[in-house]
This record gives C-alpha cells, sequence and structure tokens, in this order.
C-alpha cells in the first residue's frame, strides 16, 4: 500500500484564506439556483466503526454518488456555469467540453434541460459505459486517440473553428482554467460550493479537523477548499490526493511552480487522470494544501471494497474509482509506520474527524462489480 507523500513547502492558510475571500463567495444564492433545477441534499455519513479500526477520533463521508440521478458531484458545476452563460448570451446553441466522464455527462444533461445542443469529446481508453451514459442525455460523442488534456485542446479549437465560420453561436465549458480562459472554470467551481453548503448545514457545529481531496486538474478541490476558508471558522487542514500515474498537483507542489506531467500510463481513476493543474486551481491550492500524496490504483480498489462491505453497523456506500481516492490515501497513512512524520504533521490522531467527499459511485458498473467481487476488505 505505498504512497507518495509530499509536505506543501509552500503552504501559507493566511495567503489562501485571503485569495479564497477574494472570490466574492455567495453560496445561498447558488444553492437557490440547485434547488430551482431539481437539486436534493445528498447525505453526509459517519463511519464510527471504521474510524475506530483506522485509529482516528471520526469519519464523515458526504455521498455524492447519487447527486441529480447523474452518479457523481459534477452536474453542480457545469449547471451554474451554463446557466450563467444563458442568461448573457440566450442565443448559444451548442455546447462543447472535454471529458473523462462525469463532467462530459454533466455537461449534456444540462444542455438537454437548457435545449440545447453538447458536443462531448473523450480521451482514449474511455469506457463505453461512460461513453453510452453521455449519449443517452442525446449528446454527441468523439473520442480521440490521444489522452485527457489533448482532448481539451481539440474542444477548444473546435469552438473557436465553429464560431469562426459557422451562424450558430458555440461555448466551451471547461472545468480547468488556463490563461485567457478563466471566467468559465469559475463559475463551475462557484457551482460546486453547493456541495459544501450542504455540508455546513449538516455538521451541526462538528469540528473537521483533516479533508483528503480528489484533484485532477485541481478546480474541484480548489473549490472546497475556497469555501471552507471564507465560510467557515475553523477550517482544516487539506491534504490532495492524485493517482501515481496523473499526479500534476504533488509534481507542481514539489517544484513550487505549476507543471504538467506525462500522464500516458492509464489509471482506474479516470476522474483524476490530467496532466495539467487549472491556473485558477492551482492559484489557491499552492498556498492552501499541507501536503499531496499520489497514489497507485490498488489503494483506489481497497477503499471500494471497504465501503461496499462496511464494518458492523456502518452504513453501505456505493463508491467508483475516483469517488474512493480520498479514502485510500486515509488507509495507507493509517496502516504504515513509516508516515509517522507525515502524520504528525497533518495532526491524523486519535482525535481527528476527517471529512471525505465520495464525488462518483459506479460509473463504470462493470469495473466496479469487478472490485467489489473481491470480497470483504481484511485488516
Amino acid at each position: 500500500m505505498s504512497i507518495n507523500v509530499l509536505e506543501n513547502q509552500m503552504f501559507n492558510p493566511e495567503k489562501a484564506k485571503r485569495k479564497s475571500n477574494g472570490l466574492f463567495l455567495n453560496p445561498e444564492e447558488i444553492f437557490e439556483f440547485h434547488k430551482s433545477i431539481g437539486n436534493n441534499e445528498t447525505p453526509l455519513i459517519e463511519l464510527p466503526s471504521l474510524a475506530k479500526q483506522l485509529g482516528v477520533g471520526n469519519i464523515l463521508i458526504k455521498d455524492d454518488g447519487a447527486r441529480f440521478g447523474l452518479k457523481a458531484f459534477k452536474a453542480l458545476g457545469a449547471s451554474y456555469a451554463m446557466h450563467r452563460i444563458i442568461e448573457k448570451y440566450p442565443e448559444v446553441n451548442t455546447f462543447c467540453t472535454a471529458t473523462d466522464g462525469n463532467h462530459g455527462r454533466a455537461v449534456a444533461w444540462m444542455a438537454k434541460k437548457l435545449n440545447r445542443n453538447a458536443l462531448i469529446y473523450m480521451p482514449k481508453g474511455t469506457t463505453q459505459e461512460r461513453i453510452n451514459a453521455i449519449k443517452s442525455e442525446g449528446s454527441e460523442v468523439i473520442v480521440i486517440d490521444k489522452g485527457y488534456d489533448h482532448a481539451v485542446k481539440i474542444a477548444n479549437e473546435r469552438v473557436l473553428e465553429s464560431n469562426n465560420h459557422g451562424d450558430n453561436l458555440w461555448y466551451l465549458i471547461q472545468d480547468t482554467a488556463w490563461d485567457g480562459y478563466e471566467e468559465i472554470p469559475l463559475d463551475i467551481m462557484k457551482g460546486y460550493w453547493t456541495q459544501m453548503h450542504e455540508i455546513s448545514n449538516q455538521l451541526n457545529n462538528t469540528k473537521i479537523d483533516l479533508m483528503f481531496l480528489q484533484t485532477g486538474v485541481g478546480s474541484w478541490a480548489a473549490s472546497v477548499i475556497s469555501y471552507a476558508m471564507s465560510q467557515w471558522k475553523n477550517p482544516p487542514l487539506f491534504v490532495s490526493v492524485e493517482p501515481l500515474s496523473a499526479n500534476c498537483v504533488f509534481e507542481s507542489i514539489k517544484s513550487q511552480k505549476r507543471i504538467t506531467v506525462n500522464n500516458n500510463e492509464t489509471t482506474i481513476m479516470a476522474g483524476l487522470d490530467a496532466g495539467t493543474v487549472s491556473t485558477l486551481a492551482w492559484d489557491l491550492l499552492k498556498n492552501s494544501l499541507i501536503g499531496a500524496i499520489s497514489m497507485p490504483d490498488s489503494l483506489a480498489e481497497k477503499a471500494m471494497r471497504l465501503l461496499a462491505y462496511p464494518l458492523n453497523k456502518d452504513l453501505h456506500i456505493k463508491a467508483g474509482e475516483s469517488g474512493a481516492g480520498g479514502l485510500g490515501a486515509l488507509l495507507a497513512l493509517s496502516k504504515e509506520k513509516k508516515y509517522t512524520e507525515f502524520k504528525n504533521k497533518i495532526s491524523l490522531n486519535e482525535n481527528s474527524t476527517i471529512l471525505i467527499i465520495n464525488t462518483e459511485s459506479d460509473t463504470d458498473s462493470k469495473n466496479y462489480n469487478k472490485i467489489i467481487n473481491k470480497g470483504r476488505l481484511k485488516f
């Protein structure tokens, strides 16, 4: 269960708090928008038996696997950003994006609600189930022969070309930012605040000490952090979690600058399979993360099985490969003595209350069933 662990030398919570406050957060307005399109609060689940087994005070998991019936949280961000675009440009005809699965389905779902078209580019290796899920929303899907970062490039080029030569207005809905493209990713990040708004209401003044946050391009993790930093009296410590084969946040923290990693290798954590951190996300993550972890796929599998076959009276949670990433990192830290120094740094101990967010359920049901059919995890 070996993982790579890195302490962030740029960690500066005061600077991160100032940046979070500068985002002009209005979570209630965003929360009300999501209610208007049928959002239902997802559960916050306490796992006391697992906490005891791992030697921590308490473990809380926000289970977003049933959000909007789409098996993932992503529609919170895409729907809000697309709503904002239509408010400003009602003549938009087609939305376009690149995705490993969940974000693309969210864009397709919202486009159908808005009676607009959507074109979704997907990287090589995408499972047929994720392709079919997007097509079921009535959108066109094009699978390219390269990875996620290249799919983003192609989607952006297609929008620019279509707007230069067509009569219909196209709009790119991408959840990663780069120089010159930040307004839409910021609205997507704001859309995710509804998740944390719900958690705030569900906690009933329970103090969270530590959060493990799955990071692909980093937008969702930065959104979670910005909310906690600006809205919670006592924000927790944050640790990023990534696959070994796509650890752009880890390597950027190690280099103390935003860099791109070669993610030609595959990972079952498809939603985290990104080679470059969003510029917007990096601006916050570089100061707000106390540390970073990159981990093998096997740990995500172990976490999926642990949630599928809960201990004692803990509740069952259906977590997909990316959704289980946060718990996978906690498993490794809890069971290996060689991480003692880092555990002390992040105050991971018998008094810690840990919040983990399950960002997806079985978006690849075939692989999910294959993994959990291995049976209960043995300690």
